[in-house]
């Protein structure tokens, strides 16, 4: 079971794929993406089918259903983050801070603009997998606070309350997520992830 959801709930588990089936299953979250960037949830699957050239019977060899594409695209979220994340903690020129803002600002370069911005949308009508997408989404609060502590410690950072600033953190993001704030205000998600990092860590008051 991952993140609540039986094994085999995708279709993808439940068979070896070779590598055509692999190549393919690719191309048809890409098309998602771009899909749902444009259209929110209104797209759809003949919509896939038409912009990859295939038919929709096609698709359904290797997805179920819409609900299994959106998955797949928290799938594939889950690991290119992973990767990333690992890269971040490995790299030995980065010291904590540099370490725990890139960790707060991590997302892979290809999810840029992927629409992130109306992952809202998802919560109202397929809850189960906003809760799958989300569970990625908030990966790696918890390195991103053992910098933070670090930082605190060896003296990068000033001495505040570790619960809030994170609470504040992942509150932020969550509204980003669950509301229509990005959508509404024209930014990706990935301007506004940057933006929440520039207020936390320099603050709002000027210098002058």
């Amino acid at each position: 079971m991952l993140f609540g959801f039986p094994t085999g709930f995708v279709k993808k588990n439940t068979y070896m794929e070779n590598d055509m089936t692999t190549e393919l299953k690719e191309r048809i979250i890409d098309v998602a993406i771009e899909e749902f960037t444009l259209m929110g949830l209104k797209f759809t699957m003949n919509d896939i089918a038409r912009k990859l050239g295939i038919s929709k019977k096609t698709i359904y060899t290797i997805f179920d259903s819409k609900r299994d594409v959106l998955v797949g695209i928290a799938d594939r979220y889950s690991d290119d983050f992973r990767s990333m994340q690992e890269e971040i903690e490995r790299n030995p020129d980065l010291d904590a801070e540099q370490k725990f803002e890139r960790i707060l600002l991590a997302l892979p370069e290809k999810y840029y603009n992927i629409g992130l911005n109306r992952i809202y949308e998802l919560s109202f009508k397929y809850p189960r997998q906003y809760d799958y997408l989300m569970a990625s989404v908030n990966m790696g609060w918890q390195i991103a606070e053992n910098y933070l502590r670090e930082g605190i410690r060896n003296g990068a950072f000033d001495d505040v309350s570790i619960p809030v600033f994170m609470s504040m953190v992942k509150g932020t993001v969550s509204c980003f997520m669950r509301t229509s704030v990005l959508y509404d205000n024209d930014m990706t998600y990935e301007q506004g992830k940057l933006e929440m990092v520039r207020i936390l860590m320099k603050g709002i008051k000027s210098d002058e």
